[in-house]
């Protein structure tokens, strides 16, 4: 399985525009945890109490989503 990622990794890294794509998303990856470093060092109370706020809001979206695909699941099995 190893060697298949590193294939395909080798076989994606060999054109220039993944590459530069790749390096790209690595430096915004760098500057947003820089930010994030920051942010806790001013204040950890403030960053911790946005990331409840954002991991209820995507768990109430998820949530949702489930039950539209069960109520979704539930009518195609009635149809057949």
């Amino acid at each position: 399985m190893m060697g298949i990622a590193m294939g395909a990794a080798a076989v994606f890294l060999s054109k220039d525009e993944n590459r530069e794509k790749t390096k790209k998303a690595i430096d915004e990856t760098v500057e947003k945890a820089k930010s994030l470093k920051d942010q806790v060092e001013k204040d950890p109370e403030k960053v911790k109490e946005l990331a409840e706020s954002k991991i209820k809001s995507v768990a109430e979206e998820a949530k949702k989503k489930l039950s539209r695909m069960v109520k979704s699941a539930g009518k195609e099995n009635t149809k057949s």
